[in-house]
This record gives structure tokens, sequence and C-alpha cells, in this order.
């Protein structure tokens, strides 16, 4: 299985690289890492022209112009140009945990989505980590690092195949997702009509349901580790809110506004 990681970026560099860094150090490396950048400013190009040589495996640029948060738009960019059959989604806030690939290679299988765990680091801890490049290694449920969700730091993925929930809710998000890329060109990706910053992941993981698909919930499994950063602008949630309840309720598979502009052929 040939798997392709898509990162999500806009003008933080300096989270880029400690991400990349993270990607290095996996037990199981993914087979190419696709960075899907919003329009950030060269400095983001300068850290992957940098760090691409040296790395271990293929990191493609997918850019668009900067017209606001459109990482619906970007996402289904990187999606044209990745060569994996299975995709990992992740935010662009997210370092990962050294055997994060290996488990959702573990855990994906046919008719299912995997949907990750984050741990929250402290707005100290992040500031250092961005300052030292260094990334700490997270070995205690009691770690001065972490702010929220300690239960997801740790773990033991025999016990959180038990104790994994499924289905769909409408608290579940998408920016830590791995689906089959054949199950995502099915609903036509990400839906571009969610513009600003808000609940288009959590639509696509409803539609990715509404096909049939289980929504695995990975615990113990699958961690990740948040790296604090102030609140983006919300001015869009409502109107997007009302885009995804409208999608729950006629339970929309296909959208038109999304890797291709048409009605489902």
């Amino acid at each position: 299985m040939k798997l392709t990681a898509i990162i999500v970026t806009f003008n933080r560099p300096d989270a880029l690289e400690v991400i990349l860094q993270s990607i290095s150090n996996q037990k199981t490396l993914p087979d190419e890492v696709i960075i899907a950048d919003d329009g950030s400013s060269p400095e983001t190009l300068n850290v992957i022209t940098k760090i691409k040589d040296n790395f271990p495996i293929s990191i493609k640029h997918v850019w668009h112009e900067n017209n606001g948060f459109r990482a619906a738009s970007i996402r289904n960019k990187a999606i044209k140009e990745s060569s994996g059959e299975c995709l990992v989604f992740s935010d662009g806030d997210l370092i990962f945990h050294p055997y994060f690939f290996y488990d959702l290679k573990n855990h994906i299988k046919s008719g299912t989505a995997l949907i990750g765990s984050r741990v929250f680091f402290k707005e100290n801890s992040t500031q250092k980590i961005l300052e030292t490049k260094q990334i700490p290694r997270i070995t205690s449920f009691f770690s001065k690092h972490i702010e929220q969700n300690r239960l997801n730091s740790i773990r033991f993925p025999r016990l959180g195949r038990l104790i994994s929930r499924s289905g769909f809710s409408r608290n579940l998000r998408g920016g830590l997702l791995c689906v089959w890329k054949k199950d995502i060109l099915l609903v036509n990706g990400w839906n571009e009509d969610f513009t600003g910053w808000g609940m288009e992941d959590t639509e696509l993981v409803a539609r990715l349901y509404h096909t049939g698909l289980t929504l695995k919930k990975l615990k113990l499994a699958g961690i990740t580790y948040h790296l604090w950063h102030p609140l983006l602008n919300r001015k869009r949630v409502k109107k997007n809110e009302i885009l995804l309840y409208e999608c729950i309720e006629k339970k929309t598979i296909w959208i038109k506004n999304g890797l291709v502009k048409t009605e489902k052929p």
C-alpha cells in the first residue's frame, strides 16, 4: 500500500519544519509528502527547499494564491498530485508521534476511514519547540508539555482496538484523516463552497459516512501533538455550519464544487 501524507500550511514555516522533522523520524515512513500551501509567502518554500534534498522521501509543494482561508481548495489540488492509494490529511499544526504512520497502516482496512488523536501542547512548550527545533519525547501521561487531552498521549494499540469508536457525529473532525483515495474520489473530494475556518472537515467525513464507510476514531494509537497558536478568524463559521447541516440532512455524497466542478457524472 502506497501512502501519501498531505499537510496543509499557511505562513507557519517554523511549524512546518518541525512537522517534517517528525515525519523523518517515523518508524514507518509514508511514501510521499505533499505540502498543501494555502498561499504562504516565500519563507515556506525556502524551508521546503532547504529540507527536501536530504529528506528520506519525496516532498511535493502545491501552492495557490492567498485569497483567504481556502483549505478545501488546496487539499483538492494536493489530491490531484498524489500517487498514494491511501491519503492522510493533516493540519499544519500537528506533530506526529514516531509510530503515527505505523499505526495507520496497521489499522486502515477496506471500507474504513480513520481519524487520529490529538494531544494539545502548552503555549510555552510550543514556543520552545519552534525555537529549538527539538521535539520532546512524551513518555508520561503527566508530561509538563500537555495542556489538554492527556489520555490521548498514551499509546497502547492492542487495547485501543477494543475501545476505538466507530460511527459519525458532528463533533468528528477530518483535519487528521486517513482515507482510501478511491473513496475520496467517490465523494468528489473536499467541498470548495467552504471558505474561512471551520466545518469543511466534518462535512467531508459526513459525506464519506453517507457512502457506507465505517469511520473509526482511533484511541491509544495514531497520536499527534497539537502546536499551540492563537485562534483563527471564525467569522465564516455560521455559514459553514449551515452547509454542514444541509449535508447531514440531505445525506449528501457528491458535491459539485469539489475535485471536478460538475454534477455527479
